[in-house]
């Protein structure tokens, strides 16, 4: 599918998708382990980025503990789901993340945001997930996850299925 160009265009097709599992955001000084790109292979949501001195992954939580393990003393925050925007959009357009994160805020959802090449993604604490799905709901319906081993779908209250 092409890439939508225009806002109207991308919101007409938009969907939204919960991935399964939970998953943590850990940051710390040292660059990447070679175990943290290993996780860019695998099939899943995953982000590694190196800046500004820092090192920051969002992976999978059941990975958590062995981060932590190479990386003693890493800021990190579990519990948080991520969200997924269905429709490719191209770098002109204009607007997407300013709509979705300005309803986000006036639901009083904090967010953290990754952009991939044409979809972005949205990462939220899992207690703020059903006001994140109920404010996204009014702009664009939610797809059910695609099936992956072993992970559980997380319903509107946070509980999996």
């Amino acid at each position: 599918m092409e890439p939508h160009r225009r806002l109207d265009d991308a919101l007409s097709h938009m969907r939204f998708t919960v991935e399964r599992g939970r998953f943590a955001l850990l940051g710390f000084p040292a660059p990447p382990a070679a175990a943290e790109l290993v996780l860019l292979t695998g099939t899943g949501p995953c982000q590694v980025i190196r800046e500004g001195g820092e090192t920051t992954l969002l992976v999978p939580e059941t990975e958590l503990a062995a981060a932590l393990a190479r990386h003693p003393g890493a800021s990190h925050e579990r519990g948080l789901v991520w969200i997924r925007f269905e429709a490719p959009m191209g770098w002109e357009l204009v607007g997407f993340l300013a709509l979705v994160t300005a309803r986000l805020a006036a639901a009083g959802v904090p967010l953290g945001a990754v952009c991939g090449f044409q979809r972005d993604h949205l990462f939220v604490a899992e207690r703020h997930l059903a006001a994140a799905r109920a404010a996204l709901s009014e702009l664009f319906p939610e797809s059910a996850p695609e099936p992956r081993s072993g992970k559980p779908a997380l319903t509107g209250d946070g509980q999996s299925v």
